[in-house]
């Protein structure tokens, strides 16, 4: 405490300051004593008042406020790492948390999960300061020095934050995981206009700063204990207070003037002070307050449980008590009470259920579309289930078990399938036999132009359908229930002679290792002709129905995927693929130019090679020279005289010419933007191209890369390019009319200009600039580059396909599990063509002695003899093809998928009558009398059905369907023979069995059996959307067949027309001379034998010996026989039917007639020899050899001249 003497020595020296303006800070001012930095206030002279100590006071409080918030700063900045705020801004930066955050993280990381952390404040920040709030507690912070939520957030007391930094600093520096925190006062230098903005901020604030000075003994007090903390803050208070007064006596010194006495200095100072003494009153005894409050407070806390104890059983005592008076009255009326509430609810029920009528009845039109969404959510629900669910339940898979039936519709849709599939491949086949038809008659047409002979014999010899031919095969001594050539035949040999050829072609069919042995055979070496080749595609194609649905297309793609390895794996380099001749890729050239692949070059190259076309001034001509003269030509017939310009210069010269540069430019740029029309239509059409030359394309590079792993992926980019542009787009571009790109006649130029726009994209698929052979195009390498990236990220793009057996929903094993059965129509000249190719071949084709095909070809044994000559006019064979070799199968779970199918069949049928939880409640429960009649209902339901079908497919046209729906009946009727108990006990069985194969389990209750029930039924609706989608495919086929066999007609009938025209004119000179014959000749004595025995043949006949026909060249040799005996043979040339001639042969030795050898020679096999350039050919199985030219020169001379 200070002495009076000194109150009033200070309080006189004060007594004249009225305001803070009355005091002065000048700059040589000395520090306070002991505080250095702190300036000395001083009065100045002149000013009077007597409140500038209190002003000067709280100026003071300011700057050491400043000071500390400074001192918090530094320290903060120490913790964290990271500069904040300055001083005077740290205030309103601290309030979203976001440094006390990072600060507790520091010291605390596990009290910090999140920082939010947002430009504009929101109360969402709050989180960061219950961060610190966590830190602090968790490091036993006393709560006194713990500031409050608002105190921060709502600005109620910034002040006491910055203490509580303090006190935590302290605290972290005692525990040595902070640095200590700095004293700053009179260090820090701050701006008149700061010091006056923090005093008005204070005093708004109407709080009273704590002492930052003693923080640390605080500290200390709250965690030593009250009584030790007292005993060493009270020597210390006394000490600075002594201090305080011997720094007052030094600065104060007595003025006589204005000295008064003790009394009156107390009354002027409590008078000048009494606003000041108040507040510290309030402030004292809001902190005894505060302090009774934590108190108390913590007492709660601590009685907590004590106290939740004694409200909780003191509540429950009242609540007991007022319901058993409760109870006691109403059980004195318990009666009434009763009877009342009966009435009540009666009429609030009553009341309820008539508004609940009236509201149904007022709004019946919302309640109905209400319903009808309901319902239609729930099956729409049940559906998504059951597609895309990994687990339906059996209720939603019974819901839709009937999608598993065949309607009517679908009945209508398969058989009207089947029919135009085989309508579609006879149409193939007609069609194919008539264009050869056209092209034998082109070819025998110019045959005899050449030879200079009647046309009479030649329209007889290419019909396939004569009456004189007819005549002669009917009269065959072999009688048509033994005739070994037509496979039809009713004897059992025949019979089993067609099993064994459908067991031959379905082998063929599914194993593509045979035919693509055969197509490497074929490309490889020269051992077949033209001839057989053409034989050998007729016959794959047509055992593939020429890919008219997804099975067969399935198949032929995966024997295009066998050619393509088996070739890849013979060859040196990547351009040996791109330089060969394969009769894969010739086989593959035919699959996709289709119906469907026609209409797709049609809809892709059709506009743009119209454009083309239709331009009647477009010339893409590169070349300066061609330019040049035609540019000369132009003028000429422009001006009508000859042209003043050189016409021999060469390509320098003219392009130098400024009209041929002109043209020269404007052509290159033509040229650049009609191929970007192609480029861009090509590459936009990539959806819409057929999925087969794209997965033929993948599997080119796929089999590149593996059998050159090491080789650029460019190079391999371009092997695709060349299948895809070079052998499947470029042709369609040539000569658009050929594929049916467009309709009419190409002409010279118009051509010129396709091809010039085909040679532009063939560079850019291949990725390669013009070099000098092409230098006049050099101009748009630049093009070319930037195209070819183009064009190569297509390619790239065009083998991202599906594989087969996702796209077509197929497998190797589908023909295990079909009821229809495949069928192939075929003439018995091409079953035995293929069957002498296949025995010929055997040791390439199938090496292994107990290859399958062996066991086949060997039940089969060798094509019947002369089948070339016997087999041509009996039509056409319907093989339905047999898999002879089901157990052989590579699949050894065959027995288990069957042992899983018809399980599925029997629990198909199970819960059609009983419904459960899951399959295996449904399994163990017991069969009703209900049931058995239900199941007998559902018997007679389900073969009513299957009838009705029969009876459909026995008035329809011959198919395929016929097996199926037989099939079906057969299964129903092994069903129909159960009990419905004997087949929930075959079901069981079954179930058991899978169980232990570990297909299913009962741990799921057989789900999984359920589950592929559920895939039957989305399949079977894939199956009607595909089913529709083939139907206009092959609709589509059938229609532009029959226009190209109109088209073939038309052009077989221009034909006959011009053979009739010439039969016109040849009539006209029939009238020639008899032929004379000199007597007594061996001509003239043959005639007459003839015409003795009335067989004189109706075109002639001539009688030689060899000797004679040795001479004229025509006989070249007799096997086993001595020219010296030729005179002793004599041969017989007769001519009985147009186009057939009867050679006989007979010897005489020793005046002994031998027998007579005979055969037949057509003029087509004569015509055809000289057309392959055959100079000699073999009569008599081999016995004799002629000059082929010099004996139709005979024949023409005898016969037709």
């Amino acid at each position: 405490m200070l002495s009076n003497a000194r109150e009033v020595r200070t309080m006189s020296a004060l007594i004249s300051v009225s305001s803070i303006a009355d005091l002065s800070m000048s700059g040589d001012t000395e520090d306070v004593t002991g505080m250095k930095g702190r300036i000395r206030l001083t009065r100045e002279d002149g000013v009077r008042g007597g409140r500038w100590m209190d002003q000067s006071r709280k100026q003071v409080q300011a700057y050491d406020y400043l000071c500390h918030v400074g001192e918090a700063k530094e320290w903060i900045e120490a913790c964290i790492n990271e500069e904040i705020d300055s001083i005077t801004t740290l205030e309103e930066s601290l309030r979203n948390g976001v440094v006390l955050a990072k600060l507790a993280r520091y010291f605390d990381p596990p009290s910090v999960r999140k920082i939010f952390e947002h430009p504009v404040l929101q109360y969402k920040h709050s989180d960061n300061i219950n961060c610190i709030f966590k830190a602090m507690r968790n490091i036993k912070l006393p709560e006194i020095f713990i500031f409050e939520l608002t105190d921060l957030y709502d600005k109620k007391n910034i002040p006491k934050v910055i203490y509580c930094i303090h006190a935590l600093s302290h605290m972290l520096a005692n525990k040595g995981m902070a640095p200590n925190i700095k004293n700053l006062v009179g260090e820090l230098q701050f701006t008149d206009a700061e010091i006056h903005a923090t005093r008005r901020g204070l005093d708004a604030a109407g709080i009273s700063l704590p002492s930052f000075g003693n923080v640390g003994s605080a500290l200390a007090k709250e965690l030593k204990g009250p009584e030790r903390a007292i005993a060493e803050t009270i020597p210390e208070e006394e000490e600075e207070e002594e201090e305080e007064e011997e720094e007052e006596e030094e600065q104060v010194e007595p003025e006589p003037e204005t000295l008064l006495s003790n009394q009156e200095l107390r009354d002027l100072f409590w008078a000048n002070n009494t606003d000041s003494i108040e507040r510290c009153q309030h402030l004292f005894r809001g902190a005894l307050e505060r302090k009774k409050f934590l108190e108390r407070r913590n007492l709660h806390h601590q009685m907590q449980e004590f106290l939740i104890q004694v409200q909780a059983q003191g509540r429950g005592e009242i609540v007991r008590r007022r319901f058993r008076d409760r109870m006691q009255k109403l059980y004195a009326f318990e009666p009434q009470v009763v009877t009342i509430q009966a009435h009540l609810r009666g009429f609030l029920q009553r009341k309820k259920y008539q508004d609940r009528q009236n509201f149904y009845k007022s709004n019946v039109d919302s309640i109905v579309k209400l319903q009808s969404l309901f319902r239609a959510k729930a099956a729409g629900d049940a559906y998504r289930s059951l597609t895309t669910g990994a687990n339906p339940p059996i209720s939603t898979v019974k819901t839709f078990l009937h999608l598993l039936n065949d309607s009517d519709f679908d009945f209508e849709e398969e058989l009207e399938l089947e029919n135009l599939r085989q309508l579609v491949v006879r149409r193939i086949r007609e069609n194919t036999q008539s264009d050869a038809q056209l092209n034998e008659l082109d070819i025998k047409i110019a045959l005899l132009v050449q030879n200079h002979i009647t046309l009479d014999e030649v329209i007889k010899t290419t019909s396939s359908l004569t009456k004189k031919k007819a005549q002669r095969r009917m009269s065959m001594p072999i009688s048509a229930t033994s005739n070994p050539y037509t496979l039809k035949s009713l004897d059992r040999e025949s019979r089993d002679r067609l099993v064994l050829y459908q067991q031959l072609f379905y082998l063929l069919q599914t194993q593509p290792a045979y035919f693509s042995k055969l197509f490497f055979m074929m490309s490889k070496t020269g051992l077949f002709t033209d001839r057989i080749k053409k034989q050998i595609e007729g016959v794959v194609l047509t055992l593939f129905g020429y890919a008219q649905n997804s099975r067969e297309e399935y198949l032929l793609l995966k024997l295009f995927k066998q050619s393509i390895f088996e070739e890849v794996g013979e060859i040196l380099n990547v351009n040996d693929f791109l330089r060969g001749n394969f009769m894969f890729i010739k086989m593959v050239m035919i699959y996709v130019r289709g119906a469907k692949e026609r209409r797709y070059l049609r809809d892709l190259l059709g506009p743009l090679v119209r454009q083309v076309l239709e331009d009647d001034f477009l010339d893409l001509e590169s070349d300066p020279l061609m330019i040049y003269k035609a540019s000369i030509n132009n003028e000429e017939l422009r001006t009508g005289r000859p042209s003043e310009r050189p016409l021999h210069i060469d390509h320098t010269e003219a392009l130098n010419d400024p009209e041929t540069r002109t043209t020269f430019i404007r052509h290159l740029q033509e040229l650049r933007l009609r191929t970007e029309m192609f480029l861009d239509a090509i590459l936009a059409s990539l959806p819409r191209m057929p999925y087969g030359i794209r997965y033929i394309a993948k599997e080119v590079g796929e089999a590149l890369r593996s059998k050159f792993p090491h080789e650029p992926e460019e190079n391999i980019t371009k092997a695709v390019g060349n299948l895809i542009y070079y052998r499947y787009l470029n042709p369609a571009i040539v000569a658009p009319e050929g594929f049916d790109v467009i309709e009419g006649v190409v002409s010279p130029m118009q051509r010129k200009n396709l091809a010039e726009i085909s040679k532009m994209l063939n560079q850019i698929s291949v990725g390669k600039l013009f070099a000098d052979d092409n230098v006049y195009l050099k101009p748009l390498n630049e093009y070319v580059g930037y195209a070819g990236a183009r064009f190569a990220k297509y390619f790239k793009n065009v083998v991202e396909v599906m594989e087969p057996e996702q796209q077509f929903e197929v497998n190797e094993y589908v023909d295990q599990v079909n009821t229809i059965r495949p069928t192939v129509y075929m003439s018995p000249y091409e079953i035995f063509n293929m069957h002498g190719m296949l025995i010929d071949k055997i040791d390439v084709i199938a090496p292994e002695m107990d290859d399958p095909l062996r066991v086949i070809l060997s039940d089969l044994g060798n094509p019947p003899l002369n089948f070339e000559e016997h087999s041509q006019g009996h039509g056409e064979v319907c093989l339905t093809l047999q898999n002879r070799f089901t157990a052989n199968l590579d699949d050894p779970d065959m027995d288990l998928k069957h042992l899983f199918v018809e399980t599925k069949r029997y629990i198909l049928a199970i819960i059609r009558i009983q419904s459960g939880k899951n399959l295996m409640e449904i399994l163990e429960r017991r069969v009703t009398v209900h049931e058995e009649q239900a199941w007998d209902e559902l018997k007679a339901t389900e073969l009513n059905r299957h009838q009705h079908h029969q009876r459909r497919i026995d008035n329809a046209s011959e198919s395929s369907l016929t097996d199926h729906f037989r099939n079906t009946s057969n299964n129903m009727a092994d069903m129909n023979a159960m009990r419905f108990i004997e087949l929930k006990q075959h079901a069981i069985d079954g179930i058991l069995q899978l169980e232990s194969t570990g297909k299913v389990t009962r741990k799921n209750g057989y789900q999984d059996m359920i589950n592929a029930i559920a895939v039957d039924i989305r399949t079977k609706h894939r199956r009607r959307i595909q089913r529709a989608s083939e139907l206009n495919q092959v609709k589509q086929t059938l229609s532009n067949l029959n226009e190209k066999r109109h088209f073939l007609e038309s052009q077989i009938k221009s034909y006959h027309d011009y053979v009739e025209s010439c039969m016109t004119n040849i009539t006209t000179k029939k009238g020639k001379k008899q032929r004379y014959i000199m007597p007594f000749t061996k001509q003239y004595f043959h005639i007459r034998n003839l015409q003795r025995h009335g067989k004189v043949p109706q075109f002639g006949s001539f009688k030689y010996t060899a000797q004679k026909l040795f001479e004229k060249g025509v006989l070249l040799n007799l096997e086993g026989v001595s020219p010296k005996q030729y005179s002793q043979i004599s041969l017989t040339i007769s001519c009985d039917e147009p186009g057939l001639f009867q050679i006989e042969a007979e010897t005489s030795i020793l005046m002994v007639r031998m027998p007579v050898t005979s055969m037949e020679l057509r003029l087509e096999d004569l015509l055809q020899c000289q057309f392959n350039n055959i100079q000699i050919m073999s009569l008599f199985d081999d016995m004799a050899k002629v000059n082929v030219n010099l004996l139709l020169f005979l024949v023409n001379k005898k016969f037709y001249i």
